[in-house]
């Protein structure tokens, strides 16, 4: 990993339903930010330059039901960057300060 990667941070989720919301909530969580999106053969990886915000209400939008940040713990098995876990979002950041 060269500097370059080291500042984007993110979460690496199951394939599957939550995944796929992931990646659509990701969107509209983070206007004007690029998210990228790397596919792997049971997982995706969802990074941005310097931060990353996933919430509640954008999940549970794209989902069409109601959803819960523990589901997106059980269904992420790893992270890059720091986290910041609240009831109704979840930040990653690339320095504890942020």
């Amino acid at each position: 990993m060269d500097n370059e990667d080291a500042t984007y941070v993110g979460p690496i989720i199951t394939r599957g339903e939550i995944s796929d919301a992931a990646i659509e909530a990701a969107g509209y969580d983070n206007p004007g930010r690029e998210v990228r999106v790397q596919s792997g053969p049971s997982y995706i990886r969802l990074e941005a330059r310097g931060e990353i915000l996933l919430t509640a209400a954008n999940m549970s939008e794209v989902l069409g039901r109601p959803f819960t940040m523990g589901e997106l713990e059980r269904n992420m098995p790893g992270f890059s960057g720091f986290i910041r876990m609240a009831h109704d979002h979840v930040r990653f950041v690339a320095s504890k300060s942020r």
